[in-house]
């Protein structure tokens, strides 16, 4: 068995909320999506260009969000250096 510890973090009451509501609908445990979730995050920022970080939160005009609203309506596939690169994740013991 993988050694394991605990964490603990702040979050939002929405996130909260948004992780409580995905683990019931999902049937997926709690610390499984928290810690797929880092697995994931962390991956992404040692392998893509800082300028490839889009900050979670940000604010906006109005005609910025216009312009951010447009782009991502329509978003590119997913290339296949990415492809690859999700498929380089190291599995991890189910928690």
């Amino acid at each position: 068995m993988t050694h394991v510890t605990q964490i603990s973090a702040q979050v939002s009451d929405s996130a909260k909320q948004l992780l409580d509501e995905f683990s019931a609908l999902s049937g997926i445990k709690k610390n499984r999506i928290v810690e797929d979730a880092l697995w994931f995050y962390l991956r992404a920022r040692q392998e893509l260009p800082e300028s490839a970080v889009v900050p979670a939160r940000m604010v906006l005009t109005a005609s910025a969000a216009g312009v951010v609203e447009g782009r991502l309506a329509q978003a590119p596939q997913a290339t296949p250096a990415l492809v690859r690169l999700m498929h380089t994740l190291e599995p991890h013991d189910e928690a």
